[in-house]
């Protein structure tokens, strides 16, 4: 039995050794660190029981709210001067709309950030799931960069279904 009990305390400290391992990867594996080579990318494709079509989404009621809110900040996507990181998610509805529907993602040529009617073809919900890694060899330089918002934990699912809805029904500007 000794032998036996020797053999579970080894064990044991192996298991444990490989779960501290395994959550060391894991963590690294998570990270927002655009510069690390580390790491597992999650496609996000919505299940098969989401509704593109209901409810109905309004560009000016439902969507502009969610960008004033989480990407219309002076240093993020709200500045009225210079390149707004990007793409103008600002206070300007005719003016986001536009900066937005079938313009090119500079980080991603291939791709604009809205396209009407499918939100997986479009950079901005691939930004918005965090799924822009899958992307990383098309990006310039290698990189997608970060999930938006930058820094943030992604917007919870029920909020970033709101978008991927407008650009399901067409991204209309109303």
């Amino acid at each position: 039995m000794p032998s036996f009990l020797a053999g579970v305390r080894r064990l044991g400290v192996f298991a444990g050794a490989a779960l501290v391992v395994t959550g060391a990867v894991a963590s690294a594996a998570c990270s927002s660190d655009p510069t690390s080579n580390i790491g597992l990318c999650s496609d996000y494709t919505p299940p098969a029981t989401f509704d593109a079509t209901t409810p109905a989404v309004s560009f000016s009621k439902d969507v502009m709210p969610i960008f004033k809110q989480s990407c219309a900040f002076s240093t993020c996507h709200g500045s009225n001067v210079g390149d707004a990181n990007g793409v103008y998610l600002g206070d300007d509805a005719p003016r986001v709309h536009a900066a937005v529907l079938g313009v090119v993602a500079s980080e991603l040529p291939s791709m604009a950030f809205v396209v009407a009617g499918d939100p997986r073809a479009s950079y901005l919900m691939r930004k918005m799931d965090g799924s822009q890694c899958a992307l990383d060899a098309q990006c310039q330089g290698g990189s997608c960069q970060m999930s938006m918002p930058r820094g943030e934990d992604p917007l919870p699912l029920e909020t970033r279904d709101v978008v991927r809805r407008w650009i399901a029904q067409g991204a209309k500007n109303d």
